[in-house]
């Protein structure tokens, strides 16, 4: 059958409605239409359709005059003064479905007036970097600048920024995952590229990664690339040698992070990097605080301090004796696998006892030649990220001389773990906050083993719990987010490999810690789940330490270094920006 003949310009009729046709791509065997309509709110929908699998009907219409009603005339009046703006004014913020802020304009603006190509929106947790970019997305694709689109973020966050697209800006956008290739590759005609099929991507930046995939998607010319926790670009090898691939090939790239400068210089250089082109190709910065912005709200900060029992302070101390031989073994050997292995056992200590035990053992099976498969403890999707932040690392370097002195010293400190994991100080201290709090909350552990401990040691009728870690599906963590926004539980227990994107600033206020995390941004990350734009009520955030472990010293280096990263950013900012 042969194909009939498209142009731009033409009205065709598909699908019972009429389109009017933008762009014909003929392909051996097909030809792809990129088809443009008006809704009735005055937005403009685009479609693609691949014929002869959808077979469009060109309507010949000779022009005539029709009589209009003075209702009719001011609808359709309206419908071109909307595509009929002053250079630099926005089109897509005014029928995006949320209230836009001033400040959330500023990047668009920069896009649509050519001051820039490549953004980096630095803004702080919660002021709304998501729809910043899904505005620039909008206002490209209002004025025909972005026929194709490629949104890179963490495997648990694609869903999320497809319901935004979709349900602010009225955007449709397809995530994009092994099994969509696949469904896709079997339809197409041999030789058309599937990445090239819809307006709107959006992947897994380990899903891209691969070379196999990777080959396809730098095959194309985006006019937009999303970056979504550019961070950890900067700071994964493989994750950035994938993304600058891409982001060469863009026409616009924007890159989102809360935290650009987190004390590594050259991880900010590398992440301000990022598809550029040459010195004439200057990088809009945008970095505003909740100060800045005229939303400064009061936070509350609680330091609990926990008193240990015997058992557990006996734990801690058999522990300091054994990092001390790890660390000196260390030293006099210049191997940064045992300082590894000491600086795990002592997270995970202060994690908890239970976790750390686990730990122990596997530190004893490691030493006698067992093979241990960490991952196990969860079955990771083919398509999920390679996120094993939460998973108890493998401990194999032996630290002693004489590894029978290892293995004695371990198996003391096995014993005093599992007898301090009988009754955990930390764990009776969050049950009873829990039952004195009538509201709901999220708890925040590094590890999916204290996590797992948590849950277990809860008494029945306490709380309605849902776990929220790295190794669930975007199913799985789709449903538990579902249900503590929906109110069908009232407590949360998050790793943070699991919590990043999420938005439970209706939800919830109060934030727990269970122990402190070595990294201060990663302490922001976890309060700014719900101390974001929105949030109406104080939000409290209480942070568990141990007394008199090193604990104490986490926290003291916390503060030190909260005050040496902002002075690192704000040289770096200063120097980038001039």
């Amino acid at each position: 059958m042969p194909q009939p003949e498209f142009a731009a310009g033409d009205v065709v009729t598909v699908r019972g409605n009429r389109w009017n046709v933008e762009e014909v791509v003929g392909y051996s065997g097909c030809t792809l239409l990129r088809l443009t309509a008006w809704q009735g709110n005055g937005r403009r929908i685009e479609r693609r359709l691949l014929h002869p699998f959808d077979r469009p009907v060109a309507q010949k219409l000779p022009p005539r005059l029709r009589r209009a009603s003075p209702q009719r005339w001011m609808h359709a009046l309206r419908f071109h003064l909307a595509d009929r703006r002053t250079f630099g004014q926005l089109r897509a913020a005014a029928a995006a479905s949320i209230d836009v802020l001033p400040f959330q304009l500023e990047p668009a603006l920069a896009v649509v007036r050519g001051l820039a190509s490549r953004l980096l929106i630095a803004d702080e947790v919660g002021l709304g970097k998501t729809i910043q970019a899904a505005l620039i997305l909008a206002e490209l694709q209002q004025r025909g600048w972005c026929e194709r689109a490629m949104i890179l973020s963490p495997a648990g966050l694609r869903q999320q920024w497809a319901e935004e697209l979709s349900r602010r800006f009225q955007i449709r956008a397809a995530i994009v995952d092994a099994a969509f290739l696949q469904h896709l590759l079997s339809a197409l005609p041999a030789g058309l590229n599937p990445w090239a099929v819809e307006p709107v991507c959006i992947a897994s930046i380990d899903f891209v990664k691969q070379p196999e995939v990777l080959r396809a998607v730098a095959a194309l010319i985006w006019d937009l690339v999303i970056v979504d926790e550019a961070h950890q670009v900067a700071t994964a090898s493989q994750r950035a040698a994938a993304v600058e691939h891409i982001a060469l090939r863009a026409r616009h790239v924007v890159l989102l992070t809360a935290t650009p400068h987190q004390g590594d210089e050259a991880a900010y250089q590398s992440l301000c990097g990022i598809g550029a082109i040459g010195d004439d190709d200057p990088l809009g910065f945008f970095r505003r605080t909740r100060m800045d912005v005229g939303h400064g709200q009061a936070r509350r900060v609680h330091l609990l301090r926990v008193r240990l029992s015997h058992r557990e302070m006996e734990m801690h101390r058999l522990l300091q004796d054994y990092t001390r031989r790890v660390w000196q073994a260390a030293r006099d050997r210049n191997a940064s696998d045992l300082r590894l292995v000491a600086t795990v056992l002592t997270k995970r200590a202060l994690s908890s006892a239970a976790a750390f035990a686990l730990s122990v053992r596997r530190r004893l099976d490691a030493l006698a030649g067992v093979t241990v498969d960490v991952t196990a403890q969860s079955a990771l999707p083919f398509d999920c990220d390679d996120d094993l932040a939460d998973a108890a690392p493998l401990l194999a370097s032996p630290a002693f001389e004489r590894t029978d002195d290892e293995r004695s010293a371990l198996e003391r400190l096995l014993a005093a773990a599992e007898e301090a994991s009988r009754d955990e100080r930390k764990g009776a201290a969050l049950r009873r906050l829990m039952r004195r709090v009538r509201e709901p909350l999220i708890v925040f552990t590094e590890y999916r083993d204290t996590l797992t401990r948590l849950a277990g040691d809860l008494p029945d009728g306490l709380r309605q719990t849902v776990l929220l870690h790295g190794g669930l599906s975007g199913r799985e963590r789709q449903s538990a987010v579902q249900a503590f926004t929906s109110g069908r539980a009232d407590l949360l227990l998050a790793t943070d490999a699991g919590s990043e994107g999420l938005n439970l600033q209706s939800t919830c206020r109060l934030v727990v810690n269970l122990e402190l995390p070595w990294n201060p941004v990663r302490l922001e990350q976890r309060i700014g789940r719900v101390d974001r734009l929105g949030q109406t009520r104080t939000v409290h955030a209480i942070h568990l330490y141990a007394a008199e472990t090193s604990e104490s010293r986490v926290l003291a280096g916390l503060v030190r270094r909260v005050e040496r990263i902002q002075t690192e950013a704000d040289i770096a900012l200063e120097i980038f920006q001039c």
